[in-house]
């Protein structure tokens, strides 16, 4: 009964014949892709799309070698079994280009051409920076892999703090990815508490998924790295947005006006999709509407 839920929940949103889907059980093992690839040789495109954060892990093990190891094994099997397969996209990370301490600094400038600094060794106790080195070197080892000869482009997406809306409201959930989840605690502020001291670069879900689609349709998107930011936000700027549209919210004042001064270069990434992205006002509206809706608040 819980595998066919699981299919429904999979199944429901697509309403097309045409779509299918198999189950992975362990995606960073070697060969997980072979049969399914083998099974299904009219593919033409791959996406690579997760990347979770785990706490409380041996980062070393669970993250760092796994996202490498994984993406290798991934890539070779669409080498050896994916014939048809021209285009493949690797969700990344901003973290890519930076390490921790750097995304904190006022005075980094952060664009596609930059590589996070980090040392193996630096990730293995921390998750941020097990996360931050884990992103930096699977893409090293994705990159590394077209050296060799292909029959297939790479485009990375390197997207900065993800928020906006689910994509249908059923999808809310209480277990959220971490992005999700600052914005979801800012939400549930009480009028008295201290506002959290989260900041960094954002970009709305919606403009991630856009930039995947045409990271394989746009022949300039391919063998790129794709930076998708909007613009810097901070827990503070999140309040004062919501102060400013919903005047009977409860939540805390703080300091308004606060801005993080973080500063980042993505021009051509913005050339090569043709498109503009989503302004953290906008997001948080419409992420707040869900939120208020999903909540039963308002209808």
């Amino acid at each position: 009964m819980l595998e066919m839920m699981k299919r429904e929940n999979v199944l429901y949103p697509v309403e097309n014949d045409n779509f299918t889907y198999v189950v992975v059980e362990e995606a960073e093992a070697k060969g997980a892709f072979d049969k399914p690839l083998k099974d299904h040789p009219h593919i033409k495109v791959f996406i690579d799309t997760a990347s979770p954060l785990p706490i409380g892990v041996n980062y070393e093990k669970q993250l760092i070698r796994r996202t490498s190891k994984g993406i290798k094994y991934i890539l070779s099997s669409i080498k050896d079994h994916g014939p048809n397969i021209t285009k493949v996209v690797v969700t990344s990370s901003i973290a890519s280009c930076m390490n921790e301490k750097q995304s904190h600094d006022p005075n980094f400038v952060v664009d596609e051409s930059k590589w996070n600094p980090d040392k193996h060794s630096v990730g293995k106790n921390n998750p941020t920076s097990a996360y931050f080195y884990a992103k930096a070197s699977a893409e090293h080892e994705a990159w590394d892999f077209m050296k060799k000869k292909t029959h297939f482009t790479l485009a990375t997406i390197l997207p900065g703090y993800t928020f906006g809306p689910q994509c249908f409201d059923e999808d809310v959930s209480d277990l959220l990815e971490t992005s999700v989840e600052i914005v979801t605690k800012i939400f549930e502020l009480n009028k008295n508490d201290p506002i959290p001291k989260e900041s960094g670069l954002f970009v709305d879900v919606r403009d991630v998924a856009a930039a995947h689609i045409r990271a394989f349709e746009l022949n300039e998107a391919q063998n790129k790295r794709l930076m998708l930011v909007s613009e810097p936000f901070s827990a503070q700027e999140i309040v004062d947005i919501l102060h400013e549209m919903y005047p009977a919210v409860q939540l805390p004042l703080g300091h308004p006006g606060d801005k993080p001064n973080y500063k980042f270069n993505n021009i051509e990434t913005k050339k090569i999709l043709n498109t503009d992205f989503r302004s953290l006002r906008s997001s948080i509206k419409d992420d707040y509407d869900q939120y208020l809706r999903t909540h039963g608040i308002i209808s």
